[in-house]
């Protein structure tokens, strides 16, 4: 069921046109996608992260029982603290991808929100004398992000000088003026950004005290088709468009994503077992394409006449003056400077591998 966006009557009085994302009605852009992308690439950028959800884990022994659940290591998880994480089924493939965010007395899953109550039911059929509750929460929070060179500088303006000393994936309880709000030193997009997090009830408020902060710094509303561009420079997979349930962990995230060292977590023996084997398949790898044409999602990746991976996404990056792509490889295919073409309906065009990200921080 699509559902609409906090922000959305402030968005709309920006102007913004308004598209599905996830299930989520979201700004498609603010009349130029440009602008927007400029912004987050030479100053500032606000995005509307309403296509990503929450899940709430209360409950004495929820730490231990967490860490059972999700790749990475979280036992010494403290309130402040954060890091990135993936759920499995028992066949090791992904359920979803995520952020786990210590609280006071509760931790935070962040996900995308079409996948929040399908996470949710898995983690409830593993709740057995645990005093544990699982909650969806993605309806009680509204989900900003402030992303760009100057977010730091920005953040520091707007909710004290202790986020500039934040690190990545770790967060604070502040002020937006009167309005609460947790902020999260987020790496989303290989760049310096916060993912400011504020009771759904003061979505509008929030909105409009940052813009207010922003005005005349540069701040500038970012819709989802600069979003697409700026995701897959950093290489930031999104599951349902690069990735689904029938992947791997290390065919479609890295290895910030998981411990080889904790104990035993559901999928765990799948993920030990690639590893020992010293490799997978096949992977997610980025592309260089030539020419100006940009591939469809799905298109054959092949080598000769044989066919070797699938696009998943494809844009074209305004600051490396190119068309990037992001597709599944065979192993055989994985060295950055291997010769490709990529074909879909009667077009076909050159690509060659690329090292991900296409674009690392301060570029």
């Amino acid at each position: 069921m699509q559902i609409a966006s906090p922000f959305a009557e402030q968005e709309k009085a920006r102007g913004a046109v308004l598209t599905e994302h996830f299930g989520v009605l979201l700004p498609e852009h603010f009349g130029d996608p440009a602008r927007e992308y400029e912004a987050v690439r030479k100053a500032v950028g606000l995005v509307d992260m309403s296509f990503r959800g929450m899940i709430e884990i209360t409950g004495a022994d929820r730490v231990g029982w967490l860490n059972g659940q999700i790749t990475n290591d979280v036992k010494d998880l403290k309130a402040g603290d954060g890091r990135l994480a993936a759920v499995l089924n028992v066949k090791g493939h992904i359920l979803a991808d995520l952020a786990v965010y210590g609280l006071p007395g509760s931790e935070w899953i962040d996900l995308s929100r079409d996948r929040a109550q399908i996470v949710r039911d898995a983690f409830d059929r593993y709740i057995v004398a645990d005093d544990v509750v699982a909650e969806n929460a993605s309806d009680r929070y509204a989900h900003l992000m402030v992303v760009g060179p100057e977010a730091q500088r920005f953040m520091v303006e707007a909710a004290g000088a202790g986020m500039a000393d934040l690190p990545a994936w770790h967060h604070a309880e502040v002020s937006l003026g009167s309005l609460p709000a947790r902020v999260i030193a987020t790496r989303w997009l290989g760049m310096p950004g916060y993912d400011v997090i504020v009771p759904a009830d003061a979505a509008g408020k929030s909105w409009e005290a940052l813009v207010k902060l922003g005005a005349g710094r540069g701040l500038c509303p970012v819709g989802m088709a600069a979003l697409e561009i700026l995701r897959v420079e950093a290489g930031w997979p999104w599951f349902g468009v690069d990735f689904d349930e029938g992947n791997l962990l290390m065919e479609s995230l890295s290895q910030d994503h998981v411990s080889f060292t904790k104990g035993c977590y559901i999928g765990q023996e799948v993920v030990i077992r690639v590893e020992h084997q010293g490799h997978v398949n096949k992977r997610l790898c980025g592309l260089w394409v030539a020419g100006e044409a940009v591939p469809q999602s799905s298109a054959s990746i092949q080598s000769g006449e044989r066919t070797v991976g699938t696009v998943t996404s494809a844009v074209r990056s305004p600051v490396l003056g190119r068309v990037i792509a992001l597709g599944f490889l065979r192993r055989e295919f994985w060295d950055p400077g291997t010769k490709l073409r990529i074909v879909w309906g009667e077009q076909s065009v050159e690509a060659q591998v690329a090292p991900l990200p296409f674009i690392s921080e301060g570029v």
